[in-house]
């Protein structure tokens, strides 16, 4: 299939530099484009980033990062409002509309040329838009990534989550595929921040996890943790706050060391609150550590041990109709004679 421009329902037009679709359409998003499409309409005066917040519905934060990207790439400038006179102390201040963009022309564009980084790896810190242009170009790999990661994610990528995204695969080297099963991990549990996706991605490498099987069982046996964690919340009757690492540890022996049910742990946890009155992880740990070293695995073995033991009743003497003590007395010395 084919498309053909509609000319006929062109009434007024703008231009837009041939940079952006040449060289800067690859390395920027949905946000950086609506952005761009808005300064360039609005060329005859200069717009501030609280006006395209506000038509695009969009957070501030989010618009200067998009600015930011053109700036950077040199389409863009910022520049400032101009210096007014105070009425009260009659100095010279700024006026507080922070910074305005305009469209940069042929001879600024020039200018802003000189000062473009030098090549090379980028850092850990914010890239360039000069640098995000030449990573997409020189490695198609990062295009894929980053398709692929605003795919999973669900979102537009900033220019900033791009930076992220780049500097996780070149300058901390981490592979592709476990950028991508971090990005996918992080939508699974609804967290599509990339600052938390780049700190869960550089986590699994410390642990050495760089290959699909190791992350698998990993995210196996953290969702195994979880629910563990979370029965022993239920049992206790914990649901106004989160676990301690400490508390964490604990429980993870209690199920992975000792090989405890639920059960028992909630066993444990009654004496606890019988004894002491409230919820103590050490003193729990310490009655199911000696349930251990006695071998017991079910609540019965628990209970049993814990009841008080019978002494055995002393044998019961012989009663006799008269008493035996006086009749001793009264003839202990009495002799009986033979005739």
């Amino acid at each position: 299939m084919e498309y053909q421009i509609c000319y006929e329902n062109w009434k007024n037009t703008f231009s837009v530099p041939c940079d952006v679709a040449d060289k800067l359409l690859l390395g920027c998003g949905a946000v950086q484009l609506k952005v761009l499409l808005l300064v360039l309409r609005n060329q005859s005066e200069p717009i501030s980033p609280e006006e395209i917040s506000k038509f695009l519905s969009l957070p501030a934060s989010d618009i200067r990062d998009a600015l930011n990207y053109w700036v950077a790439s040199g389409i863009l400038k910022e520049t400032f409002a101009p210096i007014i006179p105070s009425e009260s102390t009659g100095q010279s201040q700024t006026a507080e509309p922070n910074s305005l963009v305009k469209v940069l022309n042929s001879t600024e564009k020039t200018t802003n040329k000189a000062s473009t980084p030098t090549e090379g790896k980028p850092s850990p810190a914010r890239m360039t838009a000069s640098e995000i242009h030449e990573m997409t170009q020189r490695q198609p790999v990062i295009r894929s990534l980053l398709h692929e990661t605003e795919a999973i994610l669900g979102k537009t990528l900033t220019s900033t989550d791009i930076s992220t995204i780049i500097s996780l695969y070149d300058w901390a080297g981490i592979p592709a595929n476990v950028i991508l099963m971090a990005a996918a991990y992080c939508a699974s549990i609804d967290k599509r921040n990339l600052r938390y996706m780049e700190k869960i991605a550089l986590s699994w490498q410390e642990m050495g996890l760089d290959t699909d099987k190791a992350i698998e069982e990993y995210l196996d046996r953290q969702s195994v943790l979880r629910k563990q964690e979370q029965e022993v919340q239920s049992a206790f009757g914990i649901y106004d706050r989160r676990l301690t690492p400490k508390e964490q540890k604990y429980i993870d022996q209690w199920y992975t060391d000792y090989q405890f049910s639920i059960d028992l742990i909630r066993l444990a946890y009654e004496k606890s609150v019988d004894n002491t009155g409230k919820i103590s992880f050490p003193y729990i740990h310490k009655i199911l550590s000696t349930w251990h070293e006695k071998g017991f695995k079910t609540p019965e073995e628990a209970i049993t041990e814990s009841l008080p033991r019978t002494k055995p009743k002393a044998e019961k003497q012989k009663e006799y109709s008269f008493d035996l003590e006086e009749f001793e007395r009264r003839h202990r010395w009495h002799v009986p004679t033979i005739d």
